[in-house]
């Protein structure tokens, strides 16, 4: 992948890098999070490309070169920052930022996260986000950017889900960035900049294909209304089978109203700044305002109770029926192969396929040709062939394991979790 971003993609890298849709960027985020690749050989191999490009004359790739090693750089940068500023993963660089007034709203969080805050562009990236654990760059500085401005949501909290979801999550890189569009950094963000993300939309997805692809909502919107749909004529609307507040929400905030309340923030933040170094003066402690707000305030995923069959089709859980649940652990009892393990494993996987992440609005952003590979599993007899002196310990632990299981569980999930845990250990 890398040899074939410098070999084609780093030649327009400046032209269509900052375009939301399609593959634009190298998307070497996650080999480089997970040290396949280095960014000692990544600025090898640019740099003797550039060197051949200045000897063919190519001029046009300067451009793209400057940009991607940027790119590069910023990341070592956030290795820097980190590693002087060691604090920075849970609060400002800047000393008056302690006092910003954030806004603890964990509905508004929710709607940031699921991509129900009525901006097609937020929220397509959301959606992305969501369903590929990848997303641009530019929809990063967008999506979180809004968080922090629009909905004074506590940066910590965006760091913590990016921590979560992301492929290619990276502490520092993370660190770095919510940092810069929180204005957290003498070079960042301006604390009172508030982009607007319909003139956004218009200048990274001036198609409105992006949005189109992850909100099905939207998908019969002319251009000329996608990024702002409440603007759009009652008949537009109708014909495009949108109905706001019903299939697609309003705006979760108006944008003036954002800018009002960005402002007054701004206006006690520096209010309480001065009365802090007031405060410090006479010899009194003043704590950060996100020391108040702890990791476990920080909203958790929980996972209702729920029989199967009382779910959606499209988001029911991988689970099979009694009888194949009975069938296998007779089978299981009765042989001394561990291949059911790997067997069993597979078909769960296979009857995954009405999972959450294969809705319709989940599809993948990687081609065929720029996917991030995962190693295949090795058959059956490969797998008992190099480990048959362990198959005896195997198989023993796993017996135990589902004869257990059974006894407290009625649901083959369970069963699949924990036999899956026991093959992963050994």
């Amino acid at each position: 992948m890398l040899e074939e971003f410098v070999c084609h993609g780093l030649l327009e890298y400046s032209k269509h890098g900052m375009k939301v849709g399609g593959t634009t960027t190298s998307l070497l985020s996650p080999y480089l999070h997970f040290g396949e690749v280095s960014v000692r050989k990544v600025y090898q191999l640019v740099r003797m490309q550039q060197i051949k490009l200045e000897n063919e004359e190519r001029s046009e790739a300067e451009e793209g070169v400057h940009f991607f090693l940027r790119s590069i750089g910023l990341r070592e940068y956030s290795r820097y920052l980190c590693f002087n500023f060691p604090f920075t993963h849970e609060r400002s660089l800047l000393g008056n930022l302690k006092h910003y007034p954030w806004r603890v709203d964990e509905d508004r969080f929710k709607s940031w996260r699921q991509g129900m805050t009525g901006y097609p562009l937020v929220d397509a990236g959301m959606r992305e986000l969501w369903a590929t654990g990848w997303t641009h760059n530019r929809i990063r500085v967008i999506v979180s950017s809004f968080a922090v401005k629009f909905l004074l949501i506590p940066w910590t909290w965006g760091m913590k889900y990016f921590w979560d979801v992301l492929l290619d999550a990276d502490l520092e890189s993370d660190i770095l960035g919510w940092q810069y569009i929180s204005g957290s950094l003498p070079d960042g963000h301006e604390l009172s900049r508030l982009d607007n993300p319909e003139v956004q939309g218009q200048k990274y997805d001036p198609d409105g294909e992006y949005v189109r692809t992850w909100i099905p909502e939207l998908a019969r919107m002319p251009t000329e209304w996608i990024h702002h749909p409440w603007d759009a004529p009652g008949c537009i609307l109708e014909v495009a089978g949108v109905e706001l507040g019903f299939n697609y929400p309003k705006p979760i905030v108006e944008l003036h109203i954002a800018r009002e309340c960005l402002d007054d923030a701004i206006s006690t933040m520096w209010q309480l700044d001065t009365a802090a170094k007031l405060a410090e003066s006479d010899g009194e402690v003043v704590e950060d305002n996100l020391s108040n707000i702890k990791s476990f305030d920080i909203p958790k995923v929980v996972l209702k109770e729920t029989s199967p069959s009382a779910l959606p089709v499209n988001q029911k859980v991988p689970y099979a029926s009694s009888k194949n649940h009975n069938a296998k652990l007779k089978e299981l009892k009765g042989s001394n192969k561990h291949t059911i393990c790997v067997d069993t494993i597979r078909s769960s996987k296979i009857e995954g396929t009405n999972s959450v992440a294969n809705l319709p609005v989940s599809r993948k952003r990687f081609g065929s040709d720029t996917a991030f590979h995962v190693p295949c599993c090795s058959s059956s007899a490969e797998v008992h062939s190099r480990n048959q002196d362990h198959c005896g310990s195997l198989v023993g632990s796993s017996r135990y394991l589902l004869q257990e299981a059974g006894k407290n569980c009625a649901d083959e999930v369970s069963l699949v979790i924990i036999f899956g845990r026991q093959v992963l250990k050994n």
